[in-house]
């Protein structure tokens, strides 16, 4: 191969990979900055079902509609993709909001190992309560077929709304939401 041949060569590979990131990181921005769509359930308006479930030290944390505190309920596995996807959003939306929402993630166990939970979370710093569901019965109880899941639960512990992967801006857009309403039902 001749010199001019290599160079043209490397040249075109240099573009193409300058239009690939390029796609990539206009899809990125669109893909953040589009609203969250939510999945067609039966649970909307419904309340949500109490749960305790033990965290990453053995200690036992409840979930309770009657908290009086609107709810982000996450369901995530460390093998899942849209939940690597998900996870640095959450963190922001936690570190926001978290004097005024309650947001708790909950791996699905049953699909997962505690090891490989533990690392996921180590990896991305999680901050949020991480509660492990080993024998799968709060998952079912919420009819997870898709993870990551996210639940939004209004203060007075009614399902509001259900989305799959969560950008950090969709989730913003609900948890206001969720307030506006609690100042609502204040007034």
């Amino acid at each position: 191969m001749t010199k001019k041949k290599l160079l043209s060569a490397i040249a075109g590979l240099l573009v193409t990979t300058g239009i690939v990131v390029g796609v990539f990181l206009v899809f990125r921005f669109v893909l953040q900055s589009a609203p969250l769509e939510t999945v067609m359930s039966e649970q909307y308006g419904n309340r949500m079902i109490d749960f305790e479930l033990a965290d990453m030290n053995g200690n036992t944390t409840r979930v309770s509609a009657s908290s009086g505190k609107p709810k982000l309920i996450n369901f995530w596995a460390s093998w899942c993709p849209g939940c690597h996807d998900e996870a640095e959003s959450l963190n922001r939306v936690y570190a926001k909001y978290k004097d005024e929402v309650e947001i708790i993630s909950v791996n699905v166990t049953t699909e997962d190992t505690v090891e490989e939970a533990q690392a996921f979370l180590d990896a991305y710093d999680i901050q949020m309560p991480a509660l492990l569901d080993e024998d799968g019965t709060v998952s079912a109880q919420y009819m997870i077929t898709a993870i990551p899941t996210n639940f939004f639960v209004k203060r007075d512990g009614t399902i509001d709304k259900i989305t799959y992967e969560i950008t950090e801006a969709g989730a913003e857009a609900f948890i206001k939401e969720l307030l506006d309403d609690n100042e609502d039902d204040e007034s």
